[in-house]
Formats: structure tokens, sequence, C-alpha cells
């Protein structure tokens, strides 16, 4: 047997008061489906540490009955579970508090995805688990593939079943391993008709649906495909952490280039393909040099990162002066093993004069990189120099001010020349080339490098007034000076390219600081938001509206900031609410829109809708949809905490009006009950001495069990809303139930006749006889009630394979489809209802039904006739003599 260990409310306060420095490590023990031994796998491995000498405990254990679980479980402590009892059902749950009070270096936690009851501290366990990591516990654990948030489509497309428990999938990229417990289809199914999974009936129809042999064979390559790239993701963490250069090449992983040129698509495309035929993965990164792109340009870009996130790509944006040094950097960091560059159109000439032999360069430093040279599609296309930098109005300005110094330069020689030679002239020329350096771009620089040669050399190297060069010494210093001209020009022009990006970054950091000041300091959503949109305003220089849904999920009337929305733009912004993705202007949807839309989402949905109204002579650059992008993230996390605190002060408020509720019921319950019985018992002893007053007596006794009834009606509400309900199930028979029921009822309604057809298999329930009376007490009494005199009510009992139904059916006006709901909610009467009654009967019902484990239904009858049919549908086991209770998981 496993010790029982009990939390020491000591300990709990010191656990709570000094929560350990360091995180836990949490190990997924995953499985493609039930049954594989996720669970045996877990506690083997608990042994094994107990045994090296850690202190392990079982936070919470699923054995389903099966002996071998059961038996490698012996040895380890085990935390006593907590019961918790919400609508009359006891439910027993982990303890949280008891394991972060006995804090043990391991805790044994089965079942991630289980969702907890609706009255503990986290609705679902993997956030219990969260709770001990951050304790510095470490947690070992059990999930399978169907459970995960991203695979949960797939899995429910493959085997048709619903998933409705989910773990998210920071979950598992939190965890520090993971061990995939793996067995073949013919394996698991070979363990399933054993009877090692499911029991008798249910594993025949588990075997006819979810576990079929193309099912279990899907289930287990997505299985196999996510530990792959969980391992794949460790390892590049390793190898930044540890700065190894890399590659290991323990699976493919492709980078391709991605900038404005329109052959950008086509490569994407291929990597793509190539990644898909060898089950690889790929990256998609844009090297920023901090050269501007004109419009159309930057919309090529956008749209090529747009298609390589559509195709599955990673897409990583970086900066960097140096292409090929930026894609090798990006490239070792993240294990590529195969870089994708498009073969070089450019004159072999040109290439050599400028430099920009991007293949040249990676094919020299790559290393242990593959490169892979494509050609680009047949399009007509022929090499030509890339003039559209000298197509720029500022190239020309540029170009107007470096002739100018020039032209200075050149007087100034002119009159120093008899004192100070040609040859210091040169050097006067490359000091203006060097100044000139500092305020013009490259193409501007170049040109006025090499209008300075040309004029230093016709005016005044000898002989002047011409091209030619006499001596020798005066031809090396002329093209000594051409190129320490060019390349001083080069340098000092990347420097400033490399200055323009640090300010950036700068700008980008301090509007991210003073972003989040914004969304910190204000108390109250509202003021919060129009800070963050008095921010966004003064960072892009445009209108930013901010709209969040309303109750129902629709955008509320107006903007919660910002300025109101027309019908077109609140249509657009609707749009994005519900999709979740970007629309409007710079977008391939509704780009007519003058607003740019973006959504605001978290992890778990889309809470509201950021809108930015750039001027019409204005486009958005690159970095600032980035950095627009990264205010929505944290718009959204700002918006989804300011609702998680309102939800806590709500939830707050509601269990201290129930508490409130609950006392007021139970002191008034209490207090009529007590003269109730006296005026009753009273009545009765009249009744035998006073004869003559038989009429009134009995009214009096009519009159005190109505009351008697509602008073005990309020008790039974006080004792559903407390969970003080705990159904004691025995075998009994049905028919004494009924007739009892019936019996209790029956003064109440004299004139009425209570058909009872109860078939034979179902006589015998294993159940809450009280519970279950009382139900029916108050289904047959508000039958009788609100149906006409002298109309009976029928009461019948089924057996349906695994479940026993009980209907109450009566020949009363019916109730309409639209209010059958409505009538089991507390104190609500029908419109047409006689006077007299709160309206609890319903509701005690199908409170008391619940706790039985069953349910409670409204329809027509089914006959057609008038009238209405209550339906109570409980579970039945198979025979009072044994009582099997087949597994449902590891």
């Amino acid at each position: 047997m496993s010790e029982e260990l009990r939390p020491d409310p000591d300990a709990l306060l010191a656990a709570i008061a000094s929560p350990a420095s360091g995180e836990g490590q949490l190990k997924i023990f995953l499985g493609m489906c039930p049954g594989v031994g996720k669970t045996y796998a877990m506690l083997l491995a608990g042994q094994t540490r107990q045994e090296e000498g850690v202190e392990v405990v079982i936070g919470v254990l699923e054995t389903h009955g099966r002996v071998e679980t059961t038996a490698v479980a012996a040895g380890l402590p085990r935390i006593p579970l907590k019961p918790i009892t919400h609508r009359g059902v006891t439910l027993a749950e982990m303890d949280l508090d008891a394991i972060l009070a006995r804090r043990p270096q391991l805790a044994l936690v089965d079942e991630l995805a289980h969702s907890n009851a609706v009255t503990s501290r986290h609705p679902k366990r993997w956030q219990d688990v969260m709770e001990l990591l951050k304790a510095g516990i470490d947690v070992y654990t059990t999930l399978n593939i169907q459970h995960i948030e991203s695979q949960r489509d797939v899995v429910r497309q493959i085997t048709g079943a619903p998933v409705h428990e989910t773990v998210p999938d920071s979950v598992i990229d939190r965890a520090d391993e993971i061990e995939l417990i793996d067995l073949t289809p013919e394996q698991l199914r070979k363990r399933l008709d054993e009877g090692k999974v499911y029991l008798g009936d249910r594993a025949a129809a588990a075997a006819a649906n979810f576990f079929r042999e193309g099912n279990l064979r899907a289930l287990r390559e997505i299985a196999l495909r996510l530990t792959a790239e969980k391992a794949d993701r460790d390892l590049r963490a390793y190898l930044r952490a540890r700065r190894i250069a890399g590659p290991f090449r323990s699976r493919e992983r492709f980078l391709v280039a991605v900038g404005a040129s329109p052959f950008s698509g086509q490569l994407i495309r291929l990597a793509r393909r190539a990644a898909s035929t060898v089950h690889g993965t790929w990256i998609a990164v844009h090297i920023d040099t901090g050269q501007p792109l004109d419009p159309a340009g930057t919309a090529r870009l956008e749209a090529h990162l747009a298609l390589a996130r559509s195709l599955g790509a990673e897409v990583i944006l970086t900066s960097g002066t140096n292409i090929a040094d930026a894609i090798l950097r990006v490239a070792a960091e993240n294990n590529v093993t195969q870089i994708l560059v498009g073969k070089p159109l450019g004159h072999p000439l040109w290439e050599l004069l400028t430099g920009r032999s991007l293949v040249n360069r990676l094919i020299r430093r790559s290393g242990d990189i593959d490169i892979t040279v494509v050609r680009a599609e047949k399009s007509g296309h022929r090499w030509r120099p890339d003039f559209a930098a000298l197509r720029r109005p500022s190239f020309w300005r540029e170009l107007g001010l470096g002739t100018l110094a020039v032209l200075a330069t050149t007087l100034l020689g002119v009159l120093l020349l008899p004192a100070i030679g040609y040859s210091t002239v040169g050097l006067i020329y490359l000091l203006t080339i060097l100044l000139c350096a500092t305020a013009l771009s490259q193409a501007a620089i170049l040109a006025t490098a090499a209008l300075s040669a040309l004029v230093w050399n016709f005016l005044f190297i000898p002989p002047i007034f011409t091209f030619r060069i006499g001596g020798a010494d005066d031809v090396v210093l002329f093209v000594m000076y051409f190129v320490v001209a060019l390349v001083t020009g080069q340098l000092h022009a990347r420097l400033r390219l490399r200055e323009r990006a640090e300010r950036r970054r700068e700008e980008q950091t301090r509007a991210l600081y003073q972003f989040s000041r914004a969304l910190t300091e204000p108390a109250g959503l509202p003021a919060t938001m129009a800070a963050a949109a008095a921010s966004l305003r003064a960072i892009f220089a445009a209108d930013v509206a901010i709209c969040l849904p309303a109750a129902d999920g629709r955008l509320s009337g107006e903007p919660i900031a910002g300025p109101a929305l027309n019908e077109r733009e609140r249509a657009v912004a609707e749009w994005v609410l519900a999709r979740g993705e970007p629309a409007g202007r710079f977008t391939h949807t509704l780009p007519q829109s003058p607003g740019f839309h973006l959504p605001l989402r978290t992890a778990d949905a889309t809470t509201g809708v950021l809108v930015l109204f750039v001027p019409a002579n204005r486009s958005l650059r690159l970095e600032e949809r980035q950095m627009l992008e990264t205010f929505a993230a944290q718009l959204a996390v700002a918006v989804e905490r300011h609702r998680l605190h309102e939800s806590a002060a709500r939830a707050e408020v509601e269990e201290r009006s129930r508490q409130l509720q609950k006392s007021l019921l139970d002191s008034v319950s209490h207090e009529l009950r007590t003269p109730l019985a006296v005026i009753a018992a009273s009545a009765q002893r009249l009744s035998t001495s006073a004869p003559d007053e038989e009429g009134l007596l009995d009214e009096i006794l009519t009159a005190t069990r109505r009351l008697a009834r509602v008073v005990n009606n309020l008790l039974s509400l006080t004792r559903l809303e407390s969970g003080s309900v705990q159904p004691r199930p025995e075998w009994c028979d049905l028919t004494d139930i009924v007739d009892q029921a019936v019996t209790a009822v029956r003064p109440d309604a004299p004139d009425r006749a209570f058909p009872i057809t109860i078939a034979p298999d179902a006589a015998t329930l294993r159940v809450d006889a009280g519970l279950l009376e009382e139900t029916l007490r108050n289904l047959i009494r508000n039958a009788a009630q609100h149906t006409p005199v002298g109309t009976p009510v029928e009461i019948t009992a089924r057996r349906h394979g695994d479940t026993v139904t009980l209907t109450v059916s009566d020949h009363g006006p019916g109730i309409p489809p639209s209010r059958r709901d409505a009538v089991f909610a507390k104190f609500v009467r029908g419109p047409d209802a006689r006077p007299g009654g709160l309206g609890m009967g319903l509701a005690l019902a199908r409170g008391f039904v619940e706790a039985l484990g069953g349910t409670l239904t409204l329809a027509a009858r089914p006959d057609g006739a008038a009238g209405s049919t209550f339906t109570v549908t409980l579970p039945a086991s198979p025979a009072p003599a044994h009582e099997i209770s087949p597994p449902s998981g590891d």
C-alpha cells in the first residue's frame, strides 16, 4: 500500500511565504493514444529516481483498474486527493497545496490535460503543474498526442472523435524532456484484444472506431514527428547556448533569403518543396541592410514574407549591412544544413567592381553548410546594371551638393597650386570626399569621387587640360587616389547605414518602452486603452482606434479609444475580429479600406482590433509594421489581463452573494420548520378531539403540508448549492420508489390517476433512493399542478443498454421549445402558472438528478398528443452481484 501523506498547515504557509528560487524540470511521457503504457513508464521512472535517493511523491494517479499499473506504484508515497463538491457531486482532485507544503523533489502527475472541478484554483491540471514547476518541484506527467492544442483538429479529422481537453503548445515547448512511449499499431491492438486498454463492449467499439489500424498509424506518425521537432528545437538551443558552429545534421533544415527581388517568390516555393520532400523544416530570413525601398519594393517584400508564412516557414527578420554574413549568422544559430540562393544574374565584371556576388561570398564562408544555387525561371530578363538609385530625386540633389564641393575644392586648388603642388591638391580632394561621405548616399559618393578624380587629372596633373597622364609616378598616384576615394567613400557610407540602423533600433526600443509604460500606468481598461492609443498616435503620427468586443462577441458600439468608425471600417473590423487575421490597407484582404486593421490576438482568442489610419501619402515600412504587430500583441495581453481581473472580481462578488443567500435560506428555513411541526402536530390532535371542526382542521393540515414542502425545498436548494448533497447508492426496487413518490403527492391531487409502467429489466437499480424519490415527487407534483383536473400523470421506466430512463408525462398545454431550458432555473414559473409555489421544484429535480450522475430533459409527448414529458436518464450497473468499471486511458 502507498504511504498516505497529510499536509502540515505550518509547512504550507512556509512554502507559500518562501518560494523556491529556481524552477523545476518538466518531463512529459507522450503517447499516440490511450493504452500505450505512459502511466506505467512514468511510475517506473519514479521508482528509479526514488532508488537514486530522490524524494518522489504521487500527486495524482489514474490506474483505471489495471493490475500492473497499481503494482508498479507500490512503494511510492501518495498525496491524498482533495475532495471538491460541486452541485451535489463530490470529485477527487489533486491536492496542489498539499504537494507545495510537502515540497518533494519530484511529483508524478498523471493525465496532464485533465480539467479540474469548477471550484478548483486552476481550471486545468497543466496549470497546477506550472505552479509546481515555479515552486522548484520537478514534475513527471503523461499526455496523449490528441490533447495538444495544435494537433486537436488534425486528430479529429483523422479519427472523427472530438477532443475537449487540450494543453497549450507552450507547455510542450516548456518541457525539458519528452519521452515518446511508442508501440506499433499491431502491438496496441493486441493489448486492446487482451483487455489491457478497455473491457467488454467498449473494447470492441474502440477497435472498430478510434483504434482502427489506419488511425493508429497516422497518430503514431504525428507523435514521432512532434517528438522529432522538439528534439530539433532542443538541439538548436544547445548549439546557441554553447556557441557551437554546427550544423548537426540530425535532420535537414533549409534557409532561403527573402528580399524585394521578383525572383524571391520562386525561391520560397522551391524551399517549401525541398523541405517537404525530405520531411525537413525551413526558414525564410529577411536582412534589413538599412537601404530604403521604394513603395513597389516594399509591397513585393511584404508579399514574399506573407507567402513564406502561408507555406509554413519560420520567418526571421534581422538586420545587417553585410547580407552574406547575416545569412550565415542566422544559419549557424538555427542549425541550418542547406541555404538556397538564386543563380546570380549580374554581369561578372559588374559584380567584381561592386562586390555584390552574394553566391560567391556564401560559398567561401559557409563552412559545413551546403549552398544550393538554383536558376530563376525563364522570363526573358537579361542582365542590366541596377540604376534604380540614380532615378531617385534625392540622388540628384546629393550629386549636386557633391559637384559644388568638388567645384569649391577646385577653386581652392587653383589658388594654392603654386605653393603646394598638384599632389597636395589631390589630398585636399580626398579630404573633400571624406567630408561628403558623412552626408551623402553611397551612389552619390561614388559619382562625386569619380568626378573629383577626373577634375584633378584634367586641371592639375601634367600635362594639364588633358586626361592623359605623362609620368608613371603620376599614373600610380592617380590610381591610388581613385581607389582610396572609392574605398573611403564606401566605408563612410556603410558607417552611416549602421548609424541609421542603430538609431532606428534605439527609436524602436524607446517607443516600446513608452508604450509599455502607457499600458501599465493608468487604472481601468478605458484609461489604459486611451493611453495606449495616444502613445501609438505619437509614434506613428496617425489616428488610432482600439475596438473591443461586447458580451455577445461582436464589436461594441464605439471604439474604446480613438475616433469612431464608419460603417465600412466597422465591417472590416468585424471581419478581423471573427477571423483573427489582418485586413484593410497594406493587406490583400479588403485593401480599399483606408485603415490598417490588426487583430489583438492571445494564445486562446482574439480580444479586439487595432485600427491604424496612415495618411494616404504615406506607407508603412517593414520595421514599422513589425513594431505595430508587437504593440498589438502587448495590447492583447493587457486586455486579457484586465478581463481576468474583472472575472476574478465578479467571481468573488458572486461567491459572497451565494454564501449570503445560503446563510439566509438556511436560517429562514430552520426557523420555519419548528413552528410548522408544532402546528401540524396540534392540528392532528385537535382532529381527534373536535370532530365538528374537521373541515377547518383539514385546511390547516393542507396549508401546513404546503408550507412545510416550501421550507423543505428551500433546505434542499441550500444543500445543493453548498455542495453537501452526497449520493449514497444502493440496490433498490424502482417500483417501491415510484409508489412512495406517488403516495406522497396523492393528497395534493386526489382527483388524479397515476398509471405506472416499469419494465422488468428496469425494476432493480443501484441509486440513492431518497434523492430519486424526491426528484419524482417534484416532477409528479409539477405535472399535477399545471395540467387540467382529472387528466392522468403517467410514469414509465425502461432500460436502454447501460442507462435507465424514467419519464413523467402529462396532458397539459405543453411548454414551447424556447422556454424548456428556462423552466429548470430557480424561482422561475410559467406565465400561465396557477397561483402558489416558488418555482423551485424543477430546479431541485435537475440538481438531484445531476447529483446522481444523470440528466433531466423536457420535450413534447412522443405520441404527438398535447402535454409534456420529463425524462430522467440514470446510469445503470449491469448486475447487483458484481460491478465492472472499464478503464478509459492510461
